[in-house]
C-alpha cells in the first residue's frame, strides 16, 4: 500500500480530489523555486546585451557585454557558500523550511536589480549593487536545486521516481521559456528609448512578484516521508553532517562531473541568441523566438526521457547525451555561424535542446539515488554548487572569449572536452541507480 504522502506520477486513477490537490501542490511547491531561480538567471543572461552599457559602460559593445556576463558568472560564486550553509540545514531541520527561505532570497535579488539606478546616476555603486544582488541570488540558488530535488524524489514512489521528479528539471525549461518570451516581447514591442530606460527592468520586477507567489505555495506543503522517518535520529551537529560527506567521495565526484554539462545548457538555452547576434548579426528578437521553440522541445522531452529511464535505467541517457555533444557540437555551431538566419538558428537550437534533455531528465534522480537521506542535500549540493560556479556561470563569458580567439571551433572544443570527460566518467565510474531505495 502506498504511503499517503508519496505520489506516483503515472497512477492517478481512483485518487481522491483532495489527495490529487495535495500531490499537485507538492509538485508545484518543489518545482516553483527552481522555476523562479532560472527565470531570474535567464532574464539576466538574455537582457545583458540591453542593459550592459547602462551598468557597465566601456569603450565598445563587446567589452560591456563581457563585463555584464562577468557579473553573471560572479553570481555563481555565491552558490558554493549557499550550498555549504543551506544544505546541512536542510539535512538537519528538514527540506520544507529551507525551501521557503531560498525563494524569498531569490526574489529580493531580482527586486534589487529591477530598481538599481544606472552607472550614469550613481557611478561605481551601480555595478556594485548588481554584483551584490547576483551574489544573493547565487547564495539562494546554492540551496535551491539540491533541496528541491531531494524534496521531490523523497516524495516520489520507487516505480516512477524520475518521472515524478521531472517537473524540477522541466521547470528549468519552463523558466527559460518564460524568460525568453518575456525578453522577446519586451525587446520587440518597446521602443528602443523605453527599453533602455525602464523596459528591461520589468522582467526582473516580475521575478520578484513570482517569488511571493512561490512562498505562498510552499507554505502549505508537507515534509518528505523519508526525512520524517529519520527526524528523531538526525541529532548530528551541522559540522558532523558536512564531515560525513567525505564518506562518499566517488558520489561527490560524479555529481561534479555531471554538473559540468551545465555548460551545454547555458550555451544553448541562455547564450545562443546572444551568440548568434554577436557572431552573425542575427536579430535578437528572432533569436529569442527560436529559443522559445527550442526550450519548448526541451520541456516536452524531459518527462518522456525520465519515464523511459524508470524502465531502462539512468546511464543510457547520460551516455547518450555526452556522446551527442561530443560528436555534433562543432557541426552544429559551424552551421549556425556559417549561415546565420532564423531557420538555421531554430534547427541548431532545437537539436541542442533535445541533447540537453537526455541528460537533465535523469540527473536530479541520479543525484538523489547516490546518497542516503541523512546527507542527501549536502552530498549532492556542495559539489553541484562548486561545479556550477566554475563551469556554469562562466559559460557565456568563456564562449564570448573563445569565439573572439578562434570562432566556433574553439567554442566547440570546449564543449567537446567536457563531453569527453563526462563520457569516460559514466563508462568507468557512474553506477546504475535505477530501483535503489532512498532509505
Amino acid at each position: 500500500m502506498r504511503d499517503h504522502a508519496t505520489y506516483d506520477a503515472a497512477a492517478d486513477v481512483g485518487v481522491s480530489s483532495g489527495e490529487s490537490r495535495k500531490r499537485l501542490r507538492t509538485i508545484v511547491g518543489g518545482s516553483i523555486g527552481h522555476f523562479i531561480e532560472w527565470y531570474e538567471w535567464s532574464v539576466y543572461g538574455l537582457l545583458a546585451g540591453v542593459f550592459a552599457n547602462q551598468m557597465f559602460p566601456a569603450s565598445d559593445e563587446t567589452a560591456s557585454l563581457i563585463a555584464s556576463f562577468s557579473v553573471f558568472a560572479i553570481g555563481f560564486f555565491g552558490r558554493p557558500v549557499g550550498a555549504l550553509v543551506l544544505s546541512p540545514l536542510a539535512d538537519k531541520y528538514g527540506r520544507r523550511t529551507i525551501l521557503s527561505a531560498t525563494i524569498i532570497m531569490a526574489g529580493i535579488g531580482s527586486l534589487i536589480i529591477a530598481l538599481c539606478p544606472t552607472y550614469a546616476q550613481i557611478g561605481i555603486a551601480a555595478p556594485i549593487i548588481i554584483v551584490a544582488a547576483r551574489l544573493l541570488q547565487g547564495f539562494s540558488s546554492g540551496g535551491e536545486f539540491q533541496i528541491a530535488v531531494t524534496f521531490l524524489n523523497e516524495h516520489a514512489s520507487d516505480r516512477n521516481r524520475a518521472l515524478a521528479a521531472s517537473p524540477q528539471m522541466v521547470s528549468i525549461g519552463a523558466a527559460v521559456l518564460a524568460a525568453t518570451a518575456v525578453a522577446g516581447i519586451t525587446t520587440r514591442y518597446l521602443p528602443p528609448d523605453a527599453l533602455a530606460s525602464w523596459g528591461w527592468r520589468m522582467p526582473f520586477l516580475l521575478g520578484a512578484v513570482l517569488s511571493l507567489y512561490g512562498l505562498y505555495i510552499r507554505y502549505g506543503i508537507e515534509e518528505t516521508p523519508a526525512f520524517e522517518r529519520i527526524r528523531d535520529q538526525q541529532k548530528s551537529k551541522l559540522t558532523a553532517i558536512l564531515r560525513s560527506i567525505a564518506d562518499y567521495p566517488r558520489e561527490a565526484f560524479i555529481v561534479f562531473i555531471v554538473q559540468m554539462n551545465g555548460v551545454q545548457y547555458y550555451l544553448w538555452l541562455i547564450f545562443l541568441p546572444t551568440y548568434a547576434h554577436l557572431a552573425g548579426g542575427l536579430d535578437r528578437a528572432a533569436g529569442f523566438a527560436g529559443n522559445v521553440a527550442a526550450t519548448a522541445a526541451y520541456c516536452v522531452c524531459v518527462p518522456i526521457f525520465a519515464y523511459m529511464s524508470d524502465r531502462l535505467g539512468r546511464k543510457p541517457f547520460l551516455i547518450a547525451a555526452a556522446s551527442c555533444f561530443l560528436l555534433f557540437t562543432y557541426p552544429l555551431l559551424s552551421f549556425l555561424v556559417g549561415t546565420v538566419n532564423f531557420a538555421t538558428f531554430l534547427i541548431v537550437a532545437v537539436i541542442g535542446a533535445v541533447f540537453i534533455s537526455l541528460n537533465n531528465a535523469v540527473i536530479g534522480t541520479l543525484f538523489a539515488e547516490l546518497f542516503p537521506t541523512r546527507v542527501r542535500a549536502s552530498g549532492m549540493g556542495i559539489p553541484y554548487a562548486v561545479c556550477a560556479a566554475i563551469f556554469g556561470g562562466t559559460a557565456p563569458l568563456v564562449a564570448t572569449w573563445l569565439h573572439g580567439l578562434g570562432g566556433a571551433l574553439y567554442v566547440a572544443l570546449y564543449v567537446m572536452a567536457i563531453s569527453a570527460i563526462t563520457l569516460l566518467t559514466h563508462l568507468l565510474l557512474t553506477p546504475e541507480t535505477r530501483g535503489r531505495p532512498l532509505d
